[in-house]
């Protein structure tokens, strides 16, 4: 074990997993530098930075970096890293494989919930809608809860809710579009399909106070969601308070999937696939929270940046790439848990 002391808090972790999220953190500022500068504008490196970080430069990096491609790749960071948190969380909590907030239907609540809000009462505002995509996502929740209750969570019926939920929300985000005027619809519809294109500082600042609320909270009940996967009675054993430890993970968890569908719409397979391979990575027998989030934030930028780097008639929003490539990821988990092999 290694031990890192930050005045009075120390906090406890395993080398690899120290190594593998120093290495993930500077990976993630190494592409963070690259997006900067990625473009048809030549700008340098130190001007990039300078322009990123508010130093005026002078045109047109003052506008290119600092208004556009700053705000862009900020946003899919933090919504990669809340996206790798929550998907962590449900993850741990269920210990399924298959239940991150995408598939079992929390994104699909928050979406049709900002798209009611936006329907409704014409909510121009970022953070209307997004209050409006916490309240659908904790409707979701609520519901597939209840669906899937029985002396306890059961995952596959929390799966099989999820699913049903999901459709369900769908349907509504749909008709919803149908009663809509023509530029509401369009600007919804295209904000459903998932993108990080066109975000701003504003995008930024809402993905910042979520996090900035949830994480330490997160972090705080990291314990207890540990020792939680060795099962209830375990935990109870060592002190733990598994029915307040595990609503508060839960109601967490759906805040954060409901904050990064709120600013960027429904992102599909992050929160999926980023535990997953921080799992893989840091070899660790338990939840990896930070690494998780680390992980997120580096495939959601990834993405997006090869899709912007895709011919013009090729590119998609980052929401459709990761689909299409989280689809096989999917696939491949279904038939190893078909074929009896580990998840």
């Amino acid at each position: 074990m290694r031990i890192l002391r930050i005045g009075p808090l120390g906090i406890t972790t395993h080398r690899r997993t120290f190594a593998v999220g120093v290495v993930l953190l500077a990976a993630l500022a190494a592409l963070l530098v690259f997006s900067l500068m990625q473009g048809q504008s030549d700008i340098s490196i130190l001007d990039s930075i300078k322009a990123a970080v508010g130093v005026s430069v002078g045109p047109p990096a003052d506008f290119i970096v600092g208004q556009v491609r700053a705000p862009r790749a900020l946003t899919a960071i933090l919504v990669g890293a809340m996206l790798g948190v929550s998907g962590a969380i449900l993850q741990s909590l269920t210990r399924n494989p298959l239940a991150s907030p995408d598939f079992i239907g929390i994104s699909m609540g928050a979406g049709a919930g900002a798209v009611m809000t936006i329907w409704l009462i014409g909510a121009t505002s970022l953070w209307v809608t997004a209050a409006g995509a916490i309240v659908g996502a904790l409707v979701t929740a609520a519901l597939i809860l209840a669906l899937s209750w029985r002396r306890g969570i059961v995952p596959l019926r929390l799966i099989l809710a999820g699913i049903g939920i999901g459709f369900v929300a769908q349907a509504l985000s749909q008709y919803a579009l149908t009663r809509m005027d023509v530029h509401d619809a369009g600007n919804a519809l295209g904000w459903l399909v998932g993108s990080v294109t066109g975000r701003t500082w504003t995008h930024v600042t809402v993905c910042a106070v979520v996090l900035a609320v949830l994480l330490p909270v997160v972090l705080w009940n990291a314990r207890a969601l540990r020792t939680m996967e060795m099962g209830d009675d375990a935990a109870r054993a060592l002190g733990i308070p598994v029915g307040s430890a595990r609503s508060i993970l839960a109601v967490c968890s759906v805040l954060l999937a409901a904050g990064a569908v709120a600013v960027t719409g429904p992102i599909g397979f992050i929160a999926l696939v980023a535990p997953a391979i921080a799992l893989r990575l840091t070899r660790n027998a338990g939840v990896t929270l930070l690494p998780s989030a680390l992980m997120g934030a580096l495939l959601l930028l990834a993405s997006d940046q090869v899709a912007q780097m895709m011919p013009a008639t090729l590119q998609l929003p980052v929401g459709v790439f990761t689909a299409a490539v989280g689809a096989p990821y999917l696939m491949w988990l279904v038939w190893r848990a078909s074929r009896g092999g580990p998840s």
